[in-house]
């Protein structure tokens, strides 16, 4: 269980690299907006991301963090 939430920790830290080249790319402040504040990078996917795959980055990454968040809290030991 471990192993697979840290996978899909990886492929959720790949997309938000993504995400980040692009806020970048759009703006300096939009990057560094998604990069220090928290949940700004939600508001920028759903707000200004224009990609040819907006759609399967954006469900990737939900899932992605949800099943890591999932399988870290099914890996702790029952007490």
């Amino acid at each position: 269980m471990v192993i697979l939430s840290l996978l899909l920790n990886l492929v959720c830290l790949v997309l938000t690299i993504i995400v980040l080249i692009h806020a970048f790319k759009n703006s300096v402040g939009w990057g560094f907006a998604c990069l220090c504040i928290p949940f700004v990078i939600i508001y920028y996917v759903f707000a200004k991301f224009e990609h040819p795959n907006k759609s399967m980055i954006m469900t990737g990454y939900i899932l992605a963090y949800i099943g890591s968040i999932v399988f870290a809290l099914a890996a702790q030991p029952a007490y």
